[in-house]
């Protein structure tokens, strides 16, 4: 994973995130802009953290995740281990045994392909801190029942909680989950848990935490049966039903799995019938299991007090399923089936089977992970492979971003008139966003219907003041628009006049830019304002060599006010940056040979053939010039 790039909401939450460039974790947590990792002021930290080791771009926040894993995976391990030995369960195994099925869990739980979203996912650093602060707990639990001195172990297990709740709202249940594990394993009753009522209070104290993050943070408006895409609180319900019982079905046979799922609201009860009564099975079987084996019973809180802040208390519309939010929760599908082919192949004998078929399944999943891993590897994989798995036919909040992100992936190919179908598709979905609109408003535009982006892009900045790519999109339009369309002097142009209001907006709100940066500069060369237009086409390519059209704006702005003696600097800069580009030194062949420099323009044609010695165009342009200055 760490040579994958960001993805989904990775652009808001880090690539884009002004906050955490700057190293400022705490605006980053308390902004006035809901982010995904708004309200979390560990995650952010953790990411400022990554950029000063790493650098920044994708690198560090991946390798940090999959560090991270790691971690949880060896204090599962450990936790695991622990618990079986621990008061409740001592008798049952001895050290051996429950070494070899802590072991085995851990290595199935380290490898399972459902945990590969929170995992290469960057932005769900939050998920991956909140679960190994949440298993920390419970060890530090497990080791102040039996250590000499508790209470060290106690505030460990204290300030672990106080950590998962800086690091993602579902951490909500933790303390609920430590006091029914001390019932479980460690206490023979529940006076004897009440006993240590000092701890369990310390616990419930992290609550406050919690209250301080979301109190500071900004709301977040994907959250509630209020958002854009309204439900009941019963329809979600219905719903939740469905993806829980799919949720279990992952665990057991992991395919297919997807990043993005197109799953409708269900509103009516027939359609939730069967996955509702396999719901109250399993809650059924989980509470029974907590008056006959306790032990049993905590998996099944597990499993039900971690999907229940999403899957019925606070529903999250724009995302209805996850494969992430099943990250700890699938040990209570993996615990039984381990415990399961243990204990039958202990009475049959064949103890040592076991561990073949634990390197199997390790093996298997491995495959399965690595095959899914790969989708996260950037943008144009990611959105492929959710328009490829899902069906989009729900018209649902998630198939406008699945439609209108695969469409962006085509418009780049050059693919412009399955990009559009798509597109417009995506404004039939329930509640398209800015993001969708924009798309759709740039491939109007794009087959010259530019009344319509206009008017479409008028209404997206005006509902969202702050949406940076709407601003440059409308600017960028009315710009192109006026170039197609010339009326008068272009210094006197409405549409150039508002055009550059529109694109100072776009870098005021993200001022690192490049394209916003390069259309402003455009813009103002063409209202003859060479002087202000040259600092833009300056800043963009200080910011980035992969664009060569703001160098190119930049020489033609420097000539004009009068500092030709910087153009040649900054393409030899350019051209060290980009060493084998062809494209770029025949595009300085034109230049040359508008500033009358036949030699240089020879000079970079033979670079072009060193690079690419069957370059037929380079050939017969070097062959062209050589006749003409008669050598």
């Amino acid at each position: 994973v760490w040579r994958f790039d960001f993805v989904f909401d990775d652009g808001p939450a880090i690539q884009d995130n002004a906050a955490l460039a700057a190293g400022d974790w705490w605006r980053a947590a308390f902004g006035t802009v809901h982010t995904p990792l708004a309200n979390r002021p560990l995650a952010c930290l953790s990411l400022v953290v990554d950029a000063w080791l790493f650098g920044p771009g994708p690198f560090g926040p991946h390798v940090g995740n999959l560090l991270l894993h790691l971690a949880n995976s060896a204090l599962l391990f450990a936790l695991v281990r622990a618990t079986l030995l621990a008061p409740n369960l001592a008798a049952r195994f001895d050290r051996g045994r429950a070494t070899r099925f802590a072991t085995v869990l851990a290595m199935l739980w380290a490898v399972h392909p459902l945990g590969t979203d929170a995992v290469a996912y960057a932005t769900q650093r939050s998920t991956l801190l909140f679960s190994g602060a949440l298993l920390l707990a419970l060890l530090a639990t497990v080791r102040a029942s039996t250590s000499a001195r508790p209470l060290g172990w106690r505030g460990l297990a204290v300030a672990a909680m106080a950590a998962g709740m800086a690091s993602k709202e579902d951490m909500i249940v933790g303390p609920l989950l430590v006091v029914l594990f001390d019932r479980a394993f460690l206490a023979p009753s529940w006076r004897a848990v009440s006993a240590r009522w000092g701890f369990h209070l310390g616990m419930a104290a992290t609550w406050l935490v919690l209250v301080f993050c979301i109190a500071n943070g900004p709301a977040n408006p994907t959250v509630g049966y209020a958002t854009g895409s309204r439900v009941t609180a019963w329809y979600w319900l219905l719903t939740q039903a469905g993806v829980v019982v799919h949720y279990v079905r992952l665990v057991l046979w992991p395919y297919p799995l997807r990043g993005a799922y197109d799953w409708d609201i269900v509103r009516e009860l027939g359609a939730a019938f069967v996955p509702g009564l396999g719901v109250l099975a399993l809650l059924g079987l989980a509470l029974w299991c907590w008056r006959a084996r306790p032990w049993w019973g905590w998996l099944g809180a597990l499993f039900f007090l971690l999907l229940a802040p999403t899957s019925t208390v606070l529903p999250i519309v724009t995302e209805i399923l996850a494969e992430r939010r099943m990250y700890l929760p699938m040990l209570a599908v993996l615990v039984p089936v381990v415990f399961g082919v243990d204990r039958l192949l202990g009475r049959a004998g064949a103890g040592w089977l076991g561990g073949l078929l634990a390197l199997a399944a390790t093996v298997w999943l491995t495959a399965a992970t690595r095959s899914h891993a790969a989708t996260y590897a950037g943008e144009a994989t990611f959105w492929q492979a959710a328009y490829d798995t899902n069906d989009v036919t729900n018209d649902s909040f998630l198939s406008a971003q699945i439609l209108s992100n695969h469409g962006a992936m085509l418009f780049q190919q050059g693919r412009l008139d399955e990009a559009h179908a798509l597109f417009e598709r995506s404004m039939r979905c329930e509640n398209p966003t800015p993001v969708e609109r924009r798309q759709y408003a740039v491939s109007l535009q794009q087959r010259g219907r530019s009344a319509e982006a206009i008017a479409l892009l008028d209404q997206v900045v005006k509902e969202n003041p702050e949406y940076a790519e709407g601003f440059g999109s409308l600017g960028t339009c009315l710009a192109m628009e006026q170039a197609k369309d010339p009326k008068g002097d272009p210094a006197a142009d409405p549409r150039l006049q508002r055009a550059e209001v529109l694109l100072r907006r776009a870098v005021e709100l993200a001022p690192d830019d490049v394209a916003f940066l390069n259309t402003l500069g455009c813009v103002l060369k063409a209202r003859g304002r060479w002087a202000e237009a040259e600092p833009c086409f300056h800043r963009a390519t200080d910011l980035s060599t992969e664009r060569i059209e703001p160098f190119f704006n930049r020489a033609e702005a420097l000539e004009r006010v009068g500092r030709g003696a910087e153009i040649g600097p900054m393409f030899d800069a350019l051209l060290a940056a980009r060493p084998m580009d062809v494209e770029l030194r025949l595009r300085l062949v034109q230049f040359d040979l508008r500033a009358n420099n036949p030699a240089k323009a020879m000079l970079r044609l033979r670079e072009v053939l060193r690079i690419e010695p069957g370059h037929a165009q380079a050939a017969a342009a070097l062959k062209e010039l050589q006749a003409r200055v008669g050598r």
